[in-house]
């Protein structure tokens, strides 16, 4: 009897035992059956986000999760990138990562799980360009509420992680959160896009905006034309940059407060106690600044005078070359000393008509010819040609260039900015130190001369093409503008060999603004539209009744006509003063030739 109550305890203990092993397995395998499944749709949104990113390395707090194959083994399998694993108790490590995309996953089970405090990581949260992903894993099958996400977001503001991924299941669904600090933080549930930019356009946020002026580009003037996003103030911004910034603002539902700057503060995203910036309306060449798209490419170019016409008085020394003046001295002393040697009593008066009428190519009648003596007589035969020839010549170039006028060489290259004479000119301080540190030719930089403002803007509209201007070629695309009813081109852009390398402009935005996930989207769109031409056309004609020049200058297309009888003039002038001038020597002479006698 009691051999049978011991076996029958033994078999109740047994099956408690073999239900003990049953329940617990079972219970654990739902678990990580569980965690697998979530672990999955992490992967399949890090390799979607890895598409876009290209992650370098993957850094995971995996805290105290026993997972059998481990975390760090399925990323490998996943993503061949370094992976750097961080034990949950050694505490804020401020390791330096690699300065690049890094994607840091963390999996918790809780606000108080000692691994969040180990992700206290000042050198990974002060890196913009890492994206935190948080895997929340409970210890029971419990879904955070709207409380528990409103504090885990508000844990990753103060630590200055701005963007992290939030993970987790809710009854049958996988759920991807972040947050976004506009008046205060704000959770999104991520679902595309739109879900944001209809967020933005409800809310109807106000944003604060900092400009200087870099005219055409961008400029701030006095206005309410733009009351409806500047929320009735009285500043409003044009050209290209500011019409961008305006219709953005319109775009998503928003207004703003434009910070006027001056132009010369490196500082960028200075605020005062009350603001923060959240964007800056000014193209900047910096590569650090997150989340700012580049808008275009720019370079530092010589704007050169195209065709410089030569003054009217100095046709001669620049068209004839000092060793011709040489040569013709040598010929016409040697003509004159022919023609007065060869003529024994020949008079000085008498040699030097004979010479001037040699040089003008006047031919002798035959009989006159046949008088000379041989030595005048071989010259004025043999040479004739030649002189015939070369005032031929003469007149033909003289003609051409009376009729289309003589210009000065083109600047092409260092060698003819240095022979032009002309001076730079420019009112950026900057410009001058580009020449000293050779982004510019340095060769040119005592060429360079620093001007105000209004001195260099008044040169260049009022077309002086006696010099040189510095321009960044962002802004000579609305500069152009003001050639555009010319027919020939008064300025240009000069060639390679008088610019700077290129480099990316920037338009800054603050990585702590929520613009920074939707503007860069914006600006594509614009960019494939081709609005941005329209807007620097309107942003030009802004500029120019600002300045109060509406007026283009306007030439004539180029349709070279033979020369009007009026240019004659003085030549018609100087033959009468001749023909006067041999009347009075002729009724002087006949007066002394009557009194003489």
């Amino acid at each position: 009897m009691g051999s049978r109550y011991h076996l029958l305890t033994w078999h109740l203990f047994s099956l408690i035992l073999v239900s003990g092993q049953m329940q617990i397995p079972l219970d654990q395998e739902e678990t990580h059956e569980r965690i697998n499944q979530d672990i999955s749709s992490l992967f399949r949104v890090i390799n979607i986000l890895n598409n876009f990113h290209h992650f370098q390395c993957f850094i995971t707090y995996t805290g105290t999760f026993d997972l059998r194959p481990s975390f760090e083994q399925r990323l490998m399998e996943h993503f061949p990138v370094p992976i750097y694993s961080v034990g949950s108790k050694q505490g804020p490590l401020n390791r330096r990562y690699p300065v690049a995309a890094n994607m840091v996953i963390t999996l918790f089970s809780g606000i108080d799980d000692p691994t969040l405090f180990a992700l206290n990581d000042t050198d990974l949260s002060s890196d913009g360009s890492t994206f935190f992903s948080f895997l929340y894993v409970p210890v029971r099958n419990v879904s955070w509420d709207k409380d528990k996400m409103f504090e885990f977001f508000s844990w990753c503001w103060d630590r200055k992680i701005i963007r992290p991924l939030l993970f987790f299941r809710s009854g049958s669904k996988f759920e991807t959160w972040s947050y976004f600090p506009l008046k205060n933080i704000t959770m999104i549930r991520i679902d595309g896009a739109s879900r944001f930019r209809s967020i933005m356009r409800s809310s109807g946020f106000r944003f604060h905006v900092q400009v200087s002026m870099d005219v055409p580009t961008i400029f701030w003037y006095n206005s309410s034309v733009q009351a409806d996003v500047i929320g009735g103030g009285n500043i409003s911004l044009s050209g290209p940059i500011g019409t961008l910034i305006v219709e953005f603002m319109r775009y998503i539902n928003a207004s703003m407060d434009i910070l006027p700057v001056s132009k010369s503060q490196s500082d960028i995203f200075a605020v005062s106690s009350d603001r923060r910036v959240d964007m800056v309306a000014n193209l900047v060449a910096n590569d650090s600044y997150l989340f700012s798209p580049t808008v275009t490419y720019s370079r530092i170019c010589l704007v050169r005078p195209l065709r410089r016409m030569v003054p009217f008085n100095r046709y001669y020394d620049k068209s004839v070359r000092p060793t011709y003046h040489f040569i013709a001295l040598i010929v016409a002393v040697s003509v004159f000393g022919v023609k007065y040697m060869a003529h024994r009593r020949r008079s000085v008066v008498e040699t030097l008509f004979s010479s001037v009428r040699f040089a003008m190519g006047i031919p002798l009648p035959g009989g006159q010819l046949n008088r000379l003596p041989l030595a005048d007589k071989i010259l004025e035969v043999y040479s004739f040609l030649f002189v015939g020839i070369a005032i031929g010549a003469c007149v033909s170039t003289l003609s051409t260039a009376l009729t289309t006028g003589v210009y000065y060489p083109p600047i092409r290259d260092v060698e003819s900015m240095r022979a032009s004479g002309l001076r730079i000119l420019t009112a950026d301080p900057t410009i001058k130190q580009a020449f000293v540190n050779n982004q510019m030719p340095s060769s040119l930089a005592d060429l360079v001369d620093l001007m105000d403002e209004h001195t260099v803007s008044q040169n260049f509209i009022d077309l002086n093409d006696n010099y040189v201007y510095v321009v960044a070629t962002p802004n000579w695309e609305g500069y152009q503008l003001y050639q555009q009813r010319l027919f020939n081109k008064r300025f240009g852009l000069s060639g390679p060999e008088l610019c700077s390398n290129s480099w990316p402009m920037r338009l800054p935005i603050s990585q702590y603004s929520p613009l920074r996930f939707i503007f860069t989207d914006y600006f594509h769109w614009i960019f494939e539209s081709g609005l941005q031409q329209k807007w620097v056309q309107m942003g030009f004609q802004k500029y120019l009744e600002l300045k109060g020049n509406l007026k283009l200058p306007l030439d004539e297309a180029t349709n070279w006509k033979p020369l009007s009888l009026d240019f004659f003039t003085v030549f018609i002038k100087v033959y009468l003063a001749g023909i006067l001038l041999s009347t009075v020597v002729f009724i002087l002479e006949l007066l002394y030739n009557r009194y003489a006698n």
